[in-house]
């Protein structure tokens, strides 16, 4: 089985409709149904996100800051103040291929809203089980 996840990046001032954009723009990039939406545990609560999560009618999984370092290495994106801020290049590629565990790629980098406030990306796991 596979799976498609994929991962976000928001600002705490980022309203539902930027992140709901920034998903939506993932999932026509993919190709492919997504199966879960990934963030950093400490933005899972977040209200927009989870409006967002439930407009999309997709579950949250949580990724910690440990398993974005690990998967840091195989981002395609580099931002200095995300490096600065979060110990990654890019949350969203970051959570991403975390979530969708080991062996995934990324199959859609990195995307922002209009409003800059929020970014997606999405990666693919053909060997997931």
């Amino acid at each position: 089985m596979s799976r498609l996840v994929i991962g976000l990046g928001f600002r705490d001032a980022a309203a539902a409709v930027s992140i709901g954009e920034v998903i939506a723009a993932a999932r026509a990039q993919a190709g492919e149904a997504a199966d879960a939406i990934a963030v950093l545990d400490d933005k899972a609560a977040h209200p927009a996100l989870l409006v967002a999560a439930l407009a999309a009618a997709l579950p949250i999984r949580r990724v910690t800051a440990a398993d974005l370092r690990r998967a840091d290495a195989d981002i395609a994106t580099r931002s200095a103040t995300i490096q600065r801020h979060r110990g990654v290049g890019s949350v969203c590629e970051a959570a991403a291929l975390a979530a969708a565990g080991p062996g995934a790629r990324l199959i859609v980098p990195r995307l922002v809203s209009a409003d800059r406030t929020a970014t997606a990306a999405a990666a693919f796991n053909e060997d997931e089980t």
